[in-house]
């Protein structure tokens, strides 16, 4: 009974130390200030902050990995979600937002499914409080029009 357990052990060993060969790049594109939120004068000051707290790990191009972003399987992940929240909606390239992606961003906020719960478990300081959403709200409520929704 003891050699089969220890075979298992050993090859689910062998496995996790074999997946650390395949790392997904966690390297950041270069960010171009003129196209980014932050640099936006129309954003206000204390919305974009919201933002890059709260959104900008995963929604630009500036994104802090963790150390556990480095340790594979638990890295592809953390890269492939980053990717599809960047292709989603990118702070970094915010000249390229449409009214859709404000449309989300409301959407979002309103219906409590961003910031996701799994990042927050990580991440506390991403939590939005009421004051934080109600002013995300009305900044993508103010820019989405009168009539849009």
């Amino acid at each position: 009974m003891k050699r089969p357990v220890t075979c298992v052990a050993l090859a689910l060993l062998l496995g996790v130390a074999v997946a650390q060969l395949i790392q997904p790049n966690t390297g950041n594109p270069p960010v171009n200030s003129a196209r980014n939120l932050w640099s936006d004068r129309r954003v206000d000051p204390r919305v974009a902050h919201i933002l890059r707290r709260a959104c900008a790990d995963c929604h630009s191009h500036e994104t802090v990995w963790p150390w556990y972003s480095k340790i594979s399987p638990v890295s592809w992940f953390v890269a492939r979600h980053v990717s599809d929240g960047r292709a989603k909606l990118n702070f970094s390239d915010w000249s390229a937002a449409s009214a859709d992606q404000l449309e989300e961003i409301y959407d979002s906020i309103v219906k409590n499914k961003m910031p996701l719960s799994s990042y927050l478990l990580i991440h506390p300081e991403a939590r939005l409080s009421r004051a934080d959403r109600d002013a995300l709200v009305a900044w993508a409520d103010g820019k989405l029009g009168p009539g849009s929704r």
